[in-house]
C-alpha cells in the first residue's frame, strides 16, 4: 500500500485583491514525482513556496511525512529549516566565494554533522551528480549546468524527506536542459526520493512526472498521469496547454454502438467517426471535436469514399530540423500541424 508523503489541503494565498492560490489540494505518495504545471502567474510557485514555508497561506494545511507543518486554523507554521525539505531554485543560489565541496557541505555543517561524516556524504553526493572531480574548484568557475548540479547535490546531501524543485532547468540552454532532465530522472529512479516539481515546460512535466497537476488562475484544472491528461483533457485550458490542438465545430448526425458521426460546420457532406463519448451524445447535438496533430496524416491522393478524411490544401511547409510544420487550409480557416 502506497504511503502519502505530502498532503496539501485547501491552500489559499491572497496578495491584495489577487487570489494567487485558490483552494488547492493534492497528495504526493512516497517516491512519486508530482509536477505543478502551468503558465506564469497560475499559482504553481506560490503553492510550492507555501509547502516550503517561504510563504504563509491565508487558509489551508500542509502535512509532510505525517507531520502537520502548516495549519491556519490551528495556527501552526513550522519554519522552512525545520521541515526536512530539500529545495532547488530557478537561480542556482550557490555561494560564489566557496568551493564546490563547501557549497554542498553547508547544509550538513549548519546541522552540526561530524566532519568525517560530512566528507563521506559530500563525496558520495558529488559522485552521484558527476562532480567528484570538481570538489576543490571555486563554484563560480563552473558552467551553468555544473552549477545546477551543485545546487541539486546540496539539496540531496542531507537526505531530505522531500525534494522541492522550482523551475530548476529554466536558466539552462536547450541542450543542457535536456541533459539535466535525463540526469534528474536517473537520480530520482536510482535514489527513489519524493519530488514536488514546478515547471511551465511541458516536455519536462511529461517526461519526469508520475502525475502532474495542470494549474490555471490559482486552481488545479486536472490532476493525473501525464499521458492520461494529454490524451483525455477535461477542460479546454488543459487541452490547449498540453500541446497543439485542432478544433472543429459540428453536429452529431448519427449515433452507432461505438462511435458518433459528426458533420463539421462549413464542411457539408464530410463526416468523421468520433468514438469518445459516443453513448452520451444525442443526434442533433452541437459538439466540438478536438484532434491532436500527431493523429493527422496528410496524403496527396484523392481519398474520396474513405472514412475520416477532411479535404484541405497545403498552404505552407516550415522545416523544423527533424520535423516539418504544415499550414493547411480547411475550407475558410488555416490549421497548423
Amino acid at each position: 500500500m502506497s504511503q502519502i508523503f505530502l498532503e496539501v489541503r485547501n491552500l489559499v494565498k491572497i496578495f491584495g485583491k489577487l487570489t494567487a492560490v485558490d483552494d488547492v489540494s493534492f497528495k504526493v505518495e512516497q517516491g512519486e514525482v508530482v509536477t505543478l504545471l502551468g503558465p506564469s502567474g497560475c499559482g504553481k510557485t506560490t503553492t510550492l513556496r507555501m509547502v516550503a514555508g517561504f510563504e504563509k497561506p491565508n487558509a489551508g494545511e500542509v502535512e509532510i511525512a505525517g507531520r502537520v507543518v502548516v495549519s491556519t486554523h490551528r495556527r501552526i507554521h513550522v519554519p522552512p529549516e525545520r521541515r526536512d525539505i530539500g529545495m532547488v531554485f530557478q537561480s542556482y543560489a550557490i555561494w560564489p566565494h566557496m568551493t564546490v565541496f563547501d557549497n554542498v557541505a553547508f547544509p550538513l555543517k549548519v546541522r552540526g554533522t561530524h566532519r568525517r561524516e560530512i566528507k563521506e556524504r559530500v563525496e558520495r553526493t558529488l559522485d552521484l551528480v558527476g562532480l567528484s572531480n570538481f570538489s576543490d574548484r571555486p563554484a563560480i568557475l563552473l558552467s551553468g549546468g555544473q552549477q545546477q548540479r551543485v545546487s541539486l547535490a546540496r539539496a540531496l546531501v542531507y537526505s531530505p524527506s522531500i525534494l522541492l524543485l522550482d523551475e530548476p532547468l529554466s536558466n539552462l540552454d536547450a541542450k543542457l536542459r535536456e541533459q539535466m532532465r535525463i540526469e534528474l530522472k536517473r537520480l530520482q529512479q536510482q535514489l527513489g526520493f519524493t519530488v514536488l516539481f514546478v515547471t511551465h515546460d511541458q516536455i519536462e512535466a511529461m517526461s519526469l512526472s508520475t502525475r502532474l497537476a495542470v494549474m490555471n488562475r490559482g486552481h488545479i484544472e486536472q490532476l493525473g498521469p501525464p499521458q492520461e491528461i494529454y490524451e483525455r483533457p477535461q477542460t479546454p485550458f488543459v487541452e490547449d496547454f498540453l500541446g497543439r490542438i485542432l478544433r472543429f465545430r459540428g453536429t452529431v448526425t448519427d449515433r452507432q454502438q461505438d462511435y458518433n458521426l459528426v458533420e463539421f460546420d462549413g464542411l457539408k457532406n464530410i463526416q468523421l467517426r468520433v468514438t469518445d463519448g459516443a453513448e452520451q451524445t444525442p443526434v442533433g447535438k452541437k459538439v466540438m471535436v478536438a484532434i491532436r496533430p500527431e493523429d493527422v496524416r496528410v496524403e496527396r491522393d484523392d481519398a474520396a469514399g474513405r472514412g475520416n478524411v477532411i479535404p484541405c490544401n497545403v498552404e505552407n511547409v516550415l522545416p523544423l530540423g527533424r520535423e516539418y510544420e504544415l499550414v493547411l487550409r480547411v475550407a475558410d480557416r488555416l490549421c497548423t500541424i
